[in-house]
Order: C-alpha cells, then sequence, then structure tokens
C-alpha cells in the first residue's frame, strides 16, 4: 500500500469502496478521488460576482426549509445545493430514513456547510415550534382546501414577514412518493402550488426547493431587506403584537378542542374535521401573541363557569 493508497482509505474510505464495487482498479479509484477533490476545490475557490451583501443579514438565516421524512440521502444532498446557490442555509429534517449519509454528501457538491449545520428532529411540530409563517407544499386537493398561492406570491408573503420584523418562517417539503399528510398541511397557513406542465408535473424534491428558494431570493434582494438592523431591545408593547408562534397557536386550538368538548358542541371523535376547519378559520386572521392570549382566556373563563354549581352560575350571570 503506498501513501497515496493510505490517503485515499482514510479520507474517502465509503466512496473508495463504493468505486471499488464498480469494478474499478485501485490506481483508477486514487485518481478518481483525488480529481474530484480538485474539482470541487477549484469550484469553492472561484469567488463569484457578489450582489449586495445581503447574503451575510439574517433575513436569509429566519428561513428554514422543512424536508419531512425524505427517504433518498442524495434528495437531501441535491436540496442543500439548491438552498446554497440560493443563499440559505437553514435545513431541518425531519425524521429523515438515512442521514448523515456519503450519497447526501456527494449530491451536495460544495454545500456541505449546509449538511453539518442540518438540525434533525422527530416530529413536523418540533421542527417547526418557534416559526411565527409555515408554507407547505402540495400538489394535491384536499377535502378542506387551503389558501393557494405560487412561489412568487409566497416569496412576497415571506418578504413582508421578515421585514415586519415577525421573522421565523418555515416551508416545508413532503415525502417523495405521497408528500405532506392532511394533519400536516393543518400546520401551515397556506399551500405553495408550483405551476408545472399539466401534462407532465412531476417536480422532484431539490427542483421544488430551487424554485421556491429563487423567489425567495429575488424578492429579498429586491426589498434589500435587513439592510437596516434594528438593535433596539423588543419592548412588552412590540412583544404583545408580534406575530403568534406555531406553537402558541397550536396551545390555544388545544384549548379551544378541549372547550367545545366539555361543553358537549363536539360529537365526533375524534373530531378531526371540524378541527382542520376551525384551524384553518383561525390561520386567515395571522394572529399576534395578545389576541392569542385574550382568546384563551375568554376560553378559560367558558371552563371555569362550566365547573361552577348551577346556583353559583345563576349569580354570576
Amino acid at each position: 500500500m503506498t501513501l497515496v493508497d493510505d490517503f485515499c482509505r482514510i479520507s474517502f474510505g465509503t466512496y473508495a469502496l463504493e468505486f471499488e464495487n464498480q469494478g474499478f482498479t485501485r490506481n483508477t479509484i486514487n485518481f478518481k478521488l483525488v480529481m474530484s477533490v480538485v474539482e470541487q476545490t477549484q469550484s469553492v475557490d472561484k469567488e463569484p460576482v457578489r450582489e449586495p451583501a445581503i447574503d451575510d443579514m439574517s433575513s436569509f438565516d429566519d428561513i428554514r426549509i422543512v424536508l419531512v421524512e425524505p427517504t433518498h440521502p442524495g434528495n437531501i444532498g441535491s436540496v442543500a445545493r439548491a438552498m446554497k446557490t440560493m443563499g440559505l442555509s437553514r435545513l431541518v429534517l425531519v425524521n429523515p430514513k438515512k442521514f448523515p449519509h456519503y450519497e447526501a454528501t456527494k449530491l451536495a457538491a460544495g454545500a456541505e456547510s449546509v449538511l453539518l449545520a442540518a438540525e434533525v428532529v422527530a416530529t413536523t411540530d418540533d421542527a417547526i415550534s418557534d416559526c411565527t409563517m409555515v408554507v407547505g407544499t402540495s400538489v394535491r386537493d384536499r377535502e378542506v382546501t387551503w389558501p393557494t398561492v405560487s412561489p412568487r406570491e409566497v416569496a412576497n408573503q415571506i418578504g413582508d414577514h421578515v421585514r415586519s420584523h415577525q421573522h421565523q418562517v418555515a416551508i416545508l417539503f413532503g415525502r417523495e412518493s405521497s408528500g405532506l399528510t392532511n394533519a400536516e398541511m393543518d400546520l401551515c397557513q397556506s399551500q405553495i402550488r408550483i405551476s408545472a406542465n399539466p401534462e407532465y408535473s412531476s417536480l422532484n424534491l431539490a427542483s421544488a426547493v430551487q424554485i421556491i428558494a429563487y423567489e425567495i431570493r429575488m424578492q429579498l434582494l429586491e426589498s434589500r431587506v435587513g439592510l437596516e438592523n434594528d438593535a433596539d431591545t423588543m419592548s412588552p408593547i412590540k412583544e404583545r403584537e408580534a406575530a403568534a408562534t406555531k406553537a402558541q397557536k397550536n396551545g390555544h386550538i388545544q384549548h379551544l378542542q378541549n372547550t367545545l368538548e366539555s361543553l358537549d358542541f363536539i360529537k365526533a371523535k375524534p373530531p378531526t374535521v371540524l378541527m382542520r376547519k376551525l384551524t384553518r378559520l383561525y390561520s386567515k386572521a395571522d394572529l399576534t401573541v395578545e389576541e392569542i392570549q385574550i382568546l384563551r382566556g375568554v376560553l378559560s373563563a367558558m371552563q371555569s363557569q362550566l365547573t361552577l354549581p348551577e346556583g353559583n352560575m345563576a349569580e354570576s350571570d
């Protein structure tokens, strides 16, 4: 074994094994591995013509791409590459089948930094709990409809959201084979639908991410979001006026369901369709933290009345 052999075996063990399984000789394997490193280094070293320095601003960091239960690790790598070319870096993986994986690294093609920083979580709720805006991608029509927007329209909405300092936007992408479930779409304010050839509208995961990420990039560059940083600490009034997070909205919906069950308003078990419609109704309002607090205060008052003895209820009227 030569020094080159040792270097390639240690540094590229998984890739070398793949080439070996394909029948390449040891010298050919070493040449392929070394040349691949040279090519990647050259592509990284080339300094592209820089657009305005908005890529260094926090507005891009406030937007996360969430892949729900991705099956193929190569798709994760391709998505990382699509994100990095558009200036996005926050990737969240919900229960990926295989990650980390050499296929993901190989297809990232220079975007390994996105993979290294990727967050792996167990559930979609975990991925979006601190978000104030959540949108999902889907081509399927559903029993309960969501407001449907194009990539350009949602990019404008995201730009407005970031510009208002409400921050933390999540874009959900579903499984390669079946997309997002109805329960996962319930977590979204709107549905993104990419206009494609009706005779062949199938887009792979990375292509869908690339299209939406491009529109977001163009919108943010045009509006110059983040060029003037507001470094002031958020006042109590601004905190109350800030958009409610997904966790806060989910808490309100669960509180509402519990109250309606206590009132015997809900008959079906589980009340899936009704609660889905109510979730859609409240999501249109884009509620603030203070509004959630008011609504939950009303629900708490209703529940306290339900627990009072009958005579006390009459006195309180």
